[in-house]
């Protein structure tokens, strides 16, 4: 029988430091940089670039190492050992250099973007804060600990979307953010004490290796050990197993913004553009999709399942919601969504590899589409004055920027390209492996679960519509922005920013072609993806999903023709509707600086996102308000009540009480004492010691005693 003990071996190594190194240099950066004042941006980008350095080096030099584990402990319950555990794998070692690189980008460009900022070197320490929160994330192979730097995202995201906070609706964004993630949190720590509860550690690897220990019988979950020596049988409801997946991915679906909490995400956009890149590209929102990849061999099939039912109907949903939007900011948001959906999907149906790599391909050409993006929008306010004044994130206002700003335009259009998920570069690779796997997992399965199948190629399509539809109305035609302002001439055209803004994009957009990750047009044929290796489910036979890998090859012998062919058609007809719609000249084009929102019903859906904020605003906010009056109601008018009569009541048998105590308990001992007394005194007389008075009572006593004889 194994030990807990055993595997909760403490250990350290020089190395851990350089590990741990990642994690205290951002912090570092947070605690230092508001005393550099206006130089807060260097020392802050100085510090990130040396981390970067840092990542690359250790990535470089570990890649093919075995598995490291450093152990230590934090606290003790009783005989509980509460670790802190930090896992040194190739997830980690990539996932580090994305963290910080995109980071360091970020840094840079915010140099010149928000370099009028009045708190400029508190928006850098909230970056430095941000970035170390995400790093515990990366490194801790712990959940509690998880958890710990997973609410720290939450807060610094909080700080960083609600940074511009006398702004309405920035400030009511943060806060939507931050509620939208408790509601998820609240799942993930349900799904924590589940775990507890049954293995009685948060540590991944004594959960893992006690997971692979633990049997099904009778419809129970049962696992046996030994704790620090003591045998230790738990034993519990099968369908707890299951539970405990679905409610830590209830985590993931708040922080990364899935069916049903998906709402805070475009709001989000109310925080500065860098923020924005930031938190859609590598971090924040990526932390779920990370999350479930730590957590997913002790995922059973039924949630799993789940896992992947939520990732298709959030990517089908968030493009259609992109379908219709003006402000270029929320196009990506939801275009993050969907993407985001796609990975769920891929981790759902146990495409580990091709989830992981869409994670890492997205991160670079969707931070370069929110950078270029700010350049954009940094240009165009440029251009603002006391009497030209417009939204510069309205794409109505834009318009033929290609003439004026190439090399933005071109830093767009490959991150755009990797989008839309055409041939050449990263994100067909990606997008394809999820699509190939999911029909192989469909074909296997059948049934119901073609409909995941469905929304997912739909998806395809509806993604390259509005990426084109995107490029066209900012990037063609004339510039729509002068015909707004007739009254008032510009000072000015639009034009590419400086080397701050134009190197971390194009950068990004160089990135994003596929030749870095190998001269293939297949996913299998890319050292990234063989690098990420899937590994095996680890929960009871009865209850595990069936591995991709277990699938017979002939499921995916004629796939790898025709999903690529597929994708790449439907990635077309998107294209070509996007043309014919918005085409310089196009009537949806000419009418489109003139547009306001959808009247029709499909139109509506699409710009309002599927009511869901109605539905959250109009429906469950009011319902979950006046279940609240009604329980404060009964809070007041029965409990309280209850709660005071019983109090009263209280008071009236105390003075009751109070009164049997004075005259029947005291009076009882009074009245046994007085007796006594009275007695003592008759009695007393008796006693007097006189010999006289002893021979009278003899006496009296002899005749009492002959008188009884004789009668």
């Amino acid at each position: 029988m194994i030990d807990l003990h055993e595997i909760l071996t403490f250990n350290s190594s020089p190395f851990m430091y350089l590990v741990l190194a990642l994690m205290a240099v951002p912090l570092f950066s947070f605690f230092t940089t508001g005393l550099f004042g206006k130089k807060a941006p260097l020392w802050a980008s100085f510090l990130l670039l040396l981390n970067t350095g840092l990542a690359v080096y250790l990535l470089l030099t570990n890649i093919h190492a075995e598995l490291q584990n450093f152990r230590g402990q934090w606290f003790q319950l009783g005989n509980i050992s509460i670790t802190l555990n930090i896992m040194v794998d190739e997830l980690m070692l990539i996932m580090s250099v994305i963290v910080n690189f995109i980071s360091l980008l970020v840094h840079v460009f915010s140099m010149e973007y928000m370099k009028h900022d009045k708190r400029l070197s508190l928006y850098y320490r909230y970056l430095g804060l941000f970035t170390f929160s995400m790093m515990g994330i990366v490194l801790f192979y712990d959940l509690l600990l998880m958890f710990v730097f997973w609410e720290l995202v939450g807060l610094s995201s909080f700080l960083l979307i609600g940074f511009w906070f006398e702004k309405k609706s920035a400030s009511l964004a943060a806060n939507k953010a931050f509620i939208m993630n408790r509601i998820g949190d609240a799942g993930f720590i349900t799904g924590l004490m589940i775990l507890f509860t049954q293995f009685q550690s948060f540590d991944l690897e004594a959960i893992k290796t006690l997971m692979l220990l633990s049997e099904i019988e009778d419809g129970n979950w049962i696992v046996h050990f030994m704790n620090n020596g003591e045998q230790v049988f738990n034993s519990i409801d099968g369908r707890w197993l299951s539970a405990a997946g679905i409610a830590l991915f209830c985590g993931a679906v708040g922080k990364s913004a899935q069916f049903p909490l998906q709402i805070w995400l475009p709001d989000a956009m109310e925080g500065p553009t860098p923020v924005s890149a930031l938190i859609h590209a590598a971090t924040m929102v990526a932390a779920g999709v990370f999350m479930l990849a730590r957590i997913f061999v002790i995922l059973d099939a039924q949630a799993l399942e789940v896992v992947a039912i939520v990732g298709a109907v959030t990517a089908f949903m968030a493009a259609i919601a992109a379908l219709s939007q003006f402000d270029i900011k929320k196009v990506l948001a939801y275009s993050t969504i969907s993407q985001l959906g796609y990975m769920v999907l891929a981790m759902g149906i146990g495409a580990y590899s091709a989830g992981l790599f869409h994670l890492i391909t997205h991160a670079f050409f969707k931070a370069g589409l929110f950078l270029s993006a700010g350049i954009i929008i940094h240009q165009l306010h440029a251009l603002e004055d006391k009497d030209v004044s417009f939204d510069p994130q309205d794409m109505r206002v834009m318009g033929g920027l290609r003439k004026h700003m190439p090399k933005t335009f071109f830093a767009f259009l490959f991150c755009a390209l990797a989008l839309a998920g055409l041939p050449g570069f990263s994100g067909f690779l990606s997008k394809d492996a999820i699509l190939l796997n999911l029909s192989a997992w469909t074909d296997h399965k059948g049934g119901g679960f073609y409909i995941p199948e469905v929304l997912a190629f739909a998806t395809v399509i509806f993604t390259a519509f509005y990426t084109f539809r995107m490029i066209f109305l900012v990037f063609f035609g004339e510039f729509r922005l002068p015909s707004l302002i007739q009254d008032a001439k510009l000072k000015a055209l639009p034009k590419d920013g400086n080397a701050k803004l134009m190197v971390p994009a194009l950068l990004l957009g160089a990135l994003s072609l596929s030749l870095w990750f190998g001269f293939t047009l297949e996913a299998e044929g890319s050292w990234l993806y063989h690098l990420i290796e899937t590994p095996v489910f680890l929960v009871p036979v009865s209850y595990a999903a069936t591995s991709l890998i277990d699938i017979p090859e002939r499921y995916f012998e004629a796939l790898h023709t025709i999903i690529p062919a597929v994708s790449i058609g439907f990635a077309f007809i998107g294209f070509v509707l996007a043309y014919l719609a918005y085409k310089p000249g196009a009537k949806l084009e000419k009418a489109f600086v003139n547009r306001r929102e959808p009247v029709g019903p499909l139109g509506q859906i699409s710009f309002y996102h599927w009511y869901q904020d109605s539905l959250y605003t109009k429906i469950i906010l009011p319902f979950i308000l006046l279940l609240s009056r009604c329980l404060a109601w009964f809070d007041a008018q029965i409990i309280d009540r209850f709660l005071d009569g019983l109090a009263k009541l209280a008071v009236v048998l105390g003075h009751v009480t109070k009164w049997f105590d004075k005259y029947f308990v005291d009076g009882l001992v009074n009245l046994t004492a007085t007796t006594s007394g009275k007695v003592g005194q008759l009695t007393r007389s008796i006693q007097s010691g006189k010999v006289q008075t002893f021979v009278v009572m003899s006496f009296v006593f002899l005749l009492l005693i002959l008188l009884l004889l004789m009668f």
